[in-house]
């Protein structure tokens, strides 16, 4: 599996830095779908939805924030309130049409809009709901006021990962369907699979996840763009500090970024220039020693290197016996 582009992945780590400025941070950790997140009895009924609803805004810590949840037929209703200017509220409802996904009430809540079709396909239900609340935290941080237009949507995917929400739009941005021409892939998000899972790996790194707990819960394609995402965020975990630790280096592209390198390939340094050590300077001395011999045969030995050899020798027994 391919990373994406170096100048997406840029993309990635600035908008990453970004958003940890404005407070997008895990209050559950990773959100898995599972029932240990996901409790209540599911029945592709509007008022299960609005349970899932209910958890998705408890996990990302927004739950002190009134929303409701509408459900639009295929024939279409018409909606009040503002709606929102991204992309991110759009979704389909039959062909050629779509309805706002978000509008923001009068009272400072909001309403999040659901197709009927959506019920019935659990992913994109959730991946639905995740990045309604998603936006939903964006727009109440103040972030479009930081984010250019065009970067608006693909950062509602970002502010996902970064709340806790990685596994399940992962899953979402890469969904197999049953179609008349065969099988067919459809997503749910903004960003490429590639890109989710990117990002994902990262936010692996920055909280200490391990990757089998997200590899777990990952469907086949998402997975294996994550396994190739991992080995890239643990050769540039450098990298991923400054997120913490100057992020404004990560926001003015001042870094190099590294190729991806196995876990064997790290740990014995394959693929890296390796600095002197006494033992080279010892191996050297040592393979001079003769060739000095045959050229100089009857001379006396240099005082110098014979100090420099007897110096090296014993600072490398004394390695050995520490």
């Amino acid at each position: 599996m391919d990373l994406p582009a170096e100048p997406q992945i840029r993309w990635i780590l600035r908008t990453t830095a970004t958003l940890l400025d404005l407070g997008a941070e895990p209050v559950r950790g990773l959100v898995q779908p599972t029932a240990d997140f996901f409790p209540d009895h599911f029945d592709a009924s509007p008022k299960s939805a609005a349970a899932v609803l209910t958890r998705v805004l408890e996990h990302a810590g927004l739950e002190d924030i009134a929303v409701e949840l509408s459900v639009v037929t295929p024939e279409g209703e018409t909606k009040s309130g503002g709606g929102c200017s991204s992309g991110a509220c759009a979704a389909p409802v039959g062909k050629g049409q779509k309805f706002d996904r978000i509008a923001v009430l009068p009272d400072g809540g909001y309403r999040v809009a659901l197709a009927a079709g959506e019920l019935r396909h659990s992913v994109v239900l959730t991946t639905s709901l995740v990045r309604a609340v998603s936006f939903i935290f964006l727009n109440e941080v103040g972030a479009w006021d930081v984010l250019q237009p065009r970067d608006r949507e693909p950062a509602v995917d970002m502010a996902a990962v970064l709340l806790g929400f990685g596994v399940l739009v992962a899953n979402g941005s890469y969904i197999y369907a049953k179609g008349c021409g065969g099988v067919q892939v459809h997503s749910a998000t903004k960003m490429a699979v590639d890109e989710i899972t990117l990002a994902l790996a990262v936010f692996c790194r920055l909280h200490q996840v391990s990757d089998r707990a997200v590899e777990r819960h990952l469907e086949l394609t998402p997975r294996a763009h994550f396994e190739e995402a991992a080995v890239w965020a643990a050769s540039n975990s450098a990298l991923v500090k400054l997120l913490r630790e100057n992020p404004s280096a990560i926001t003015a592209d001042a870094y190099t970024l590294s190729e991806s390198r196995s876990w064997l390939a790290r740990t014995l340094r394959i693929g890296t220039r390796r600095s002197r050590t006494l033992d080279d300077d010892l191996a050297m001395l040592e393979r001079a020693l003769p060739e000095a011999k045959r050229n100089g045969a009857g001379q006396p030995p240099d005082p110098a290197r014979q100090a420099k050899l007897a110096e090296l020798r014993a600072l490398v027994d004394e390695s050995l016996d520490a």
